[in-house]
This record gives C-alpha cells, sequence and structure tokens, in this order.
C-alpha cells in the first residue's frame, strides 16, 4: 500500500523532492562519517576485538533485554514488573514506527558504501539509519531510568559498549546512532510520561 496514495500531486511532489533532499543529506554525511567508521572496524580487528564487537551485537538484537530484565527484577523485585512492561511498550511502539523510517531514509550501511569494508557478521535489515539496536536500547532503558537515575551509569555502559559494537562490525555510521538514539528517547518519553 502506497502512503502517499491519498494525497495531492503537489503533496506528493513535494513529499518526494523532501525525501530526495533527506537522502542526499545521509549520503553526504556518509562520505565524512565512512573514514571514523573504518578506524574503528580496523582498531578492532587489530586489536582483536572483532568477535567481542559481533557478540555485544548479537546481544542487543533481543538477547540483552531478557538479560536486564532477569537483573532488573532482581534488584528492584516485584516493582520492576511495571517499568518492565512500559520498557516492553516503548520498544514494541519504536519497532512499529522504525522500519518505515528505514525504508524512507534508504541510508547504505558502512560496507557498501566503502568497498574494502567487510562486515564480520550480516546485518538484520537491508538500510543503515536509524540504528534499530540503538533505539531498542535507548526506548527500553528510558523508563527504567524514570524509575531508577541511579542506573544511568549502567545505561551509558551498555549505550557506550553497543554503539561502539555497531560501528565497528561497520553495520553504522555514527550518526545512525545518534538517530537511533533520539528515536528511541523521542517515543519513550512522553509514553513514559503519560503512564507514571
Amino acid at each position: 500500500m502506497d502512503p502517499l496514495a491519498n494525497l495531492g500531486h503537489d503533496a506528493r511532489m513535494g513529499w518526494a523532492e523532501a525525501m530526495a533532499a533527506a537522502r542526499a543529506g545521509l549520503l553526504r554525511l556518509s562520505d565524512r562519517e565512512i573514514a571514523l567508521v573504518g578506524r574503528t572496524a580496523a582498531a578492532a580487528r587489530r586489536a582483536h576485538l572483532e568477535r567481542i564487537a559481533v557478540v555485544v551485537s548479537w546481544l542487543g538484537n533481543g538477547t540483552i533485554y531478557l538479560i536486564l530484565a532477569l537483573a532488573l527484577v532482581g534488584f528492584a523485585g516485584d516493582a520492576a514488573w511495571r517499568e518492565l512492561g512500559v520498557a516492553a511498550l516503548c520498544g514494541a511502539i519504536s519497532h512499529i514506527v522504525y522500519p518505515a523510517i528505514k525504508r524512507v531514509a534508504g541510508r547504505p550501511r558502512p560496507f557498501e558504501h566503502r568497498p574494502g569494508l567487510v562486515p564480520p557478521s550480516a546485518p538484520l535489515d537491508v538500510f543503515s539509519f536509524p540504528s534499530g539496536h540503538l533505539m531498542t536500547l535507548s526506548a527500553t532503558m528510558t523508563p527504567v531510568l524514570f524509575a531508577w537515575p541511579s542506573l544511568w551509569l549502567v545505561a551509558l555502559a551498555l549505550w557506550l559498549a553497543l554503539a561502539w559494537s555497531r560501528v565497528a562490525t561497520a553495520h553504522h555510521y555514527p550518526s545512525d546512532l545518534l538517530g537511533g538514539t533520539l528515536l528511541g528517547v523521542g517515543i519513550a518519553l512522553p509514553v513514559t510520561w503519560a503512564l507514571r
């Protein structure tokens, strides 16, 4: 189903021009960020950290959320269940919005932008912007941090590890990480406030 089908011709043309400009901007940004991605991926390979980057990225596919939920229940007891429910809702809403943004942005992944970059693992989908891993982490950790602000160092450490792994595997640019983070927090904040 074409989301633009109900728009008039002028509105469709305006939308298409805006998306073409946004895609061109992302491609220019890719040109600026590709050297950083290349250096990060090369450093991980030289320091034998590539396998760690792959494992951290794999944990970010979903396994880490089960581990975090169990740790939170151990930390907070029954009080954790409500916040885990809000976190799951924020993550679910993010995943409803996220695929459409990826398709519209259409940003190729770094390893497609620079032929010499070879990812040590296959990505979950085709496009780079925004990072779904950082989006999910940010969306699910926002309500947790509202309930337990003392966990901010844990959240920051998780964010840094996952962000590094996504660049080290040549799956994302730094701006993808920022976009995913802003998307996750932007969805989670109103949901968290509404359910408090």
